[in-house]
């Protein structure tokens, strides 16, 4: 079964919210082909994103939810209608922002009850995290009761450790390596560091041999390009830790049966072009599913 274990909510309400977000702060993005991301285009209803995974042979996509978008609508809007299909992971926020400035002492126990509440109530199986974007370090002690409920009960995080287009965000916040010292402190539980930790691919790469709870996908591939991701694969199978990189998307990586058919056949052409052995049957079967079921803890 294929997963694609990082992709975000495009409905209507969803789209609009994020939309106003993105044309606000967001620099310009651009797809593989040249052409320019309409912020306020993508938009898509849950069951025209089912139509698009049937057509690219997905069978779940994790609902990443983000920043302000309630919870409760993650849920009603995806979860409930169809839990064969889409996993849920919450938007947490673990500090209270004025603005982007964080308030002295401003621990958000209303956002940590939530998530508690949707992760025993409604079916979330996982938490988000943006260190970067909320302008907090993953080191933050106001973040650990978000580790330790993630510990409690027994779920998985995914927390943005990577570069972004958006302007206010600071990059200090973003690098992998911030994260290294919750690996060592949390190692029961599983954490997704996306995008490859692009473009720090190989710190991220070298923490991953030291933790064995440490997970990445590919989702920045829309942005990066083929022939840098296959590198990346090519040096996470030489550091041994393939077998815990996970097949994403984010909104960039469309149509996704083409990036689909890269991972199945692309990676293939660029290993041979660079003289490197070629991935096994085995190998690309773990990218684009296995390995998503042992960090969602998916029975296979």
């Amino acid at each position: 079964m294929i997963i694609n274990v990082h992709d975000h909510p495009y409905d209507q309400k969803s789209g609009q919210i994020l939309f106003q977000f993105f044309a606000k702060f967001a620099t310009e993005r651009h797809l593989l082909d040249g052409t320019v991301v309409d912020r306020g285009g993508f938009v898509q209803s849950p069951e025209q994103s089912i139509k698009e995974m049937d057509e690219a042979g997905v069978g779940k996509t994790v609902i990443l939810n983000t920043g302000p978008i309630p919870n409760e609508h993650i849920y009603e809007a995806y979860l409930k209608p169809y839990p064969d299909r889409f996993i849920g992971f919450t938007s947490s926020r673990p500090v209270l922002l004025e603005g982007n400035v964080i308030e002295v002492n401003a621990f958000n126990q209303k956002n940590w009850e939530n998530t508690r509440y949707c992760l025993k109530e409604l079916g979330f199986t996982g938490i988000k995290l943006l260190p970067s974007y909320e302008n907090y370090s993953a080191v933050d002690p106001r973040v650990y009761p978000y580790y330790a409920l993630a510990a409690e009960l027994n779920v998985p995080i995914t927390m943005h450790m990577a570069g972004t287009p958006v302007r206010f965000v600071s990059l200090c916040y973003a690098k992998p390596l911030d994260a290294d010292r919750v690996l060592f402190d949390f190692p029961t539980v599983r954490f997704n560091l996306p995008h490859m930790g692009w473009p720090w691919e190989d710190e991220l790469l070298v923490m991953m041999i030291r933790a064995s709870n440490l997970y990445t996908d590919i989702s920045q591939l829309g942005e990066t390009g083929l022939k840098r991701m296959a590198k990346a694969l090519i040096t996470a199978r030489d550091y041994g830790v393939l077998s815990r990189v996970m097949f994403g998307t984010d909104p960039l990586c469309r149509p996704i049966k083409m990036y689909i058919d890269f991972i199945k056949n692309g990676i293939n052409i660029v290993a041979a072009e660079q003289g490197e052995r070629l991935f096994t049957n085995d190998e690309i079967d773990g990218i684009l599913g296995k390995n998503a079921m042992r960090f969602l803890g998916i029975a296979s």
